[in-house]
């Protein structure tokens, strides 16, 4: 009696594990693969507007890192549009040179 539940364990478990690495195979060399979505190239930081005051965001956040003393209305006009529709800004370095343009 005890041969033979060791016999149907066994099978069992044989077949269980063939199953597995039949599995296995199916899925990962015959379905084709999920297309990736590419994602959404996003810089850095973010120079724009927060509240009318020149701000700097980083990367996409919604609220700002960090807020300056300059009214975007004080801005000229271009300058203006620019912050309006967000700047992004790839390193430090360059966020202090733009910064240095529009907040001085």
């Amino acid at each position: 009696m005890r041969s033979t539940w060791r016999s149907v364990l066994l099978a069992v478990f044989v077949s269980l594990a063939i199953a597995a690495v039949a599995l296995f195979v199916i899925f990962r060399f015959f379905l084709p693969a999920r297309a990736e979505t590419p994602t959404p190239y996003t810089s850095r930081f973010v120079i724009g507007n927060w509240e009318g005051q020149v701000a700097v965001f980083e990367g996409q956040k919604d609220y700002p890192m960090q807020v300056f003393d300059m009214p975007v209305s004080a801005l000229p006009e271009d300058m203006q549009k620019q912050v309006q529709a967000g700047i992004p800004v790839e390193d430090e370095t360059e966020l202090s040179l733009l910064l240095e343009d529009y907040t001085s």
